[in-house]
């Protein structure tokens, strides 16, 4: 028998987060809640690959965007680790740390690319959104050689790289770097998936996501354990592992930019062997 968990009491943040403390307790927390209320707590990738898994439980999905601070993704996969549940995570070129990456694909979670390539281009040629349309044939194919390459890095016969998905910019607004792959035949690129634009013919009763306060925190109003009690699904929960580090931990990463990420949001392209791309048939 499944029984409610007393609801936890909860306090609005008045500190910026610089000044907040961490918050993995409640991430625990919710995934915790989750197992309790009988959900299958799956990674997005293997809801992707079959969408029926698990139908007759209560789904909640994970997915990770490792923005910043990609230490902080190691002590998220820790608390998923002891809860014995599975995810995937996305990272930028400058958060892919091969130590970092190795142990989380070694447990075997999924690993992507964060892609932000047509809003790097703009703003390495100094261009506004209004020039956004006319630079996404090349966009597209700087992105071909970027999955290659991040596949050459961090993939392999025994765990290939199957998605990537798109990361968004402050700087270029109205641009959205998920355009390049919308509409495309995503193998031409080496992947079965853009994890965003695949969501598209799957309907989901909530897309939860640590984004939507400027804090790093849920819509306002929506409390995810209410959602778990009710046992909505399946529940997507887009997660930034550095939302839920302290706001010390952040001032650290900061002042030691090379410890644990690129530094870069250039890719290594010179990594990939960069095979031609294949025309449509």
């Amino acid at each position: 028998m499944i029984t409610t968990p007393p609801k936890p009491t909860r306090t609005r943040r008045r500190l910026g987060r610089t000044f907040s403390r961490a918050r993995w307790a409640a991430y625990h927390e919710l995934l915790r809640i989750a197992l309790e209320q009988g959900y299958a707590v799956l990674s997005l990738e293997s809801w992707l690959t079959d969408p029926a898994i698990a139908a007759d439980r209560p789904r909640l999905l994970l997915r990770h965007d490792v923005d910043q601070h990609p230490a902080s993704a190691l002590r998220m996969a820790r608390i998923e680790r002891e809860l014995g549940v599975l995810s995937t995570w996305y990272f930028r070129w400058r958060t892919a740390n091969p130590s970092v990456i190795e142990s989380i694909a070694a447990e075997g979670h999924a690993v992507g690319l964060h892609y932000e390539t047509l809003t790097r281009e703009l703003l390495r040629r100094g261009l506004g959104a209004d020039h956004a349309e006319a630079l996404i044939p090349h966009a597209r194919e700087l992105l071909h050689d970027e999955l290659a390459a991040f596949a050459e890095r961090f993939g392999g016969p025994s765990r290939p790289v199957l998605s990537a998905c798109p990361h968004g910019d402050t700087r270029v607004p109205g641009v959205h770097n998920g355009v390049l792959l919308l509409g495309e035949e995503w193998s031409r690129y080496g992947l079965r998936w853009d994890a965003n634009a695949a969501m598209r013919k799957h309907p989901l009763d909530v897309w939860l996501t640590d984004r939507s306060a400027a804090e790093g925190g849920w819509k306002e109003g929506l409390d995810p354990i209410d959602l778990l009690v009710d046992r909505r699904s399946p529940i997507l929960a887009v997660v930034h592992p550095n939302n839920w580090v302290s706001g010390p931990a952040l001032w650290w990463d900061r002042a030691l930019p090379g410890a644990l990420h690129t530094g870069s949001d250039e890719p290594p392209l010179k990594l990939a062997a960069r095979p031609p791309r294949r025309s449509p048939s």
